[in-house]
Formats: C-alpha cells, structure tokens, sequence
C-alpha cells in the first residue's frame, strides 16, 4: 500500500436503470457513495434488521443505506430507499463501493460466484 493513491473520499455512480422518486415521479440516475468504514461494519453488526435476517442481501442493503450519499438530489437514503433500487443500479453500488473501500482490483468478476 506504500506509495498507493487513496480513493477520493465519494464518487459519483451512474445507475443504469434510475431511482424514481416517490413523491415527485423524477427518476435519477446519479447516485455518490464512499467507502465503507469500520463504523458501518459495527452498525450492520449491531442493527436489528441484520439480526432478524442475517444474510447476505440484507448487510448488503443496510451497507448500502449507510454509503451511498445521495440519489439525484435526495441525500437522505434509507433501506427503503435501497429496496425499491432496480437490481442493476444496486450492482452498480455495490461494484464502487467495493472498488473505493478494497481496490479496483479486489472487485469480483460480474459474471463469477460472488459476482
């Protein structure tokens, strides 16, 4: 890691597919994440909805809910904002955040088992 470049502290995400929003009907398709932190472990952890389903799809949505920033120009993102995603969008997500929090390199294959 010596002499590495560290990731910017958010980036920018094009979904594929978009976020309607509920209240007005405006469909966005820029959504800002960050890396994940030891904090958002700890509280995924912790969280009543991880414990009642501890499974994957759930950590990944509250993880999502934690570090993706903003949706258009909505910067408030709860898990039901995550649920009502389109599974590509959540895919593109989960993809840079994993790229800012592990690495470029460290991002699994698309089309291989954890992909």
């Amino acid at each position: 890691m010596a002499g590495e470049k560290l990731p910017s502290a958010r980036e920018i995400v094009m979904l594929p597919v978009g976020f309607e929003d509920a209240g007005t009907g405006d469909v966005s398709q820029e959504a800002e994440v960050r890396a994940v932190t030891g904090g958002d472990e700890l509280y995924i952890g912790m969280s009543a909805e991880y414990n009642r389903y501890p499974n994957d799809l759930t950590y990944k949505t509250v993880l999502l809910s934690r570090v993706v920033t903003r949706i258009g120009e909505k910067t408030s993102i709860g898990i039901e904002d995550i649920r009502r995603l389109h599974a590509k969008d959540l895919r593109a997500l989960e993809y840079a955040v994993y790229a800012m929090t592990y690495g470029a390199e460290a991002v699994p294959e698309p089309d291989g088992p954890s992909g």
